[in-house]
């Protein structure tokens, strides 16, 4: 039964962590577009377009990288929010990827691109590859492992070799 409710729990974490991401998403969405909305089609020329796409490919791309920051710098606090938020921010950046492709100008799109790059794959290695060591435990007087650490496992010794006993019976 608790297995069945660790599964369940973990499931909902993840739901939750993936909605989150979305949330965060739709917001700076919105937030980019409130203060800096769309050129009208009426008057917008293609160059209109296309600067507008850059410079919201550039917004995005900047909040992104403040939101993945962000959770790098929570991550201790709570694995689900700090999911969330690094789910918010990849699929920030998504979004800005794909208003980079869409705007017309070569070296700018190819500028916000290498930037979008360097920037997921710098978080991705923060945030997955660099394991903190534990220390080594510390001698205490009765052996290797400190206070009550050597205790359980001689416990959980002698209970393995009462299971193997019992076992050969």
């Amino acid at each position: 039964m608790t297995a069945q409710r660790d599964l369940g729990q973990s499931m909902l974490q993840v739901i939750f962590s993936f909605f989150l991401g979305l949330v965060v998403t739709a917001f700076i969405g919105i937030g980019v577009n409130t203060f800096y909305p769309e050129p009208s089609y009426s008057s917008g020329s293609d160059r209109d377009w296309n600067t507008y796409r850059l410079t919201t490919s550039i917004v995005l791309l900047i909040c992104a990288t403040v939101v993945m920051l962000l959770s790098l710098a929570i991550t201790r606090t709570g694995s689900v929010l700090a999911n969330g938020a690094l789910l918010g921010g990849l699929f920030t950046m998504i979004y800005a990827v794909g208003m980079g492709i869409s705007a017309g100008q070569q070296w700018p799109r190819f500028l916000v691109m290498a930037v979008a790059l360097v920037i997921t794959v710098a978080v991705g290695w923060w945030r997955f590859s660099r394991r903190s060591v534990a220390p080594a435990p510390t001698a205490s007087a009765g052996g290797v492992l400190p206070g009550e650490a050597e205790d359980r496992l001689a416990a959980v010794e002698a209970k393995l070799d009462a299971l193997g006993r019992a076992l050969r019976d």
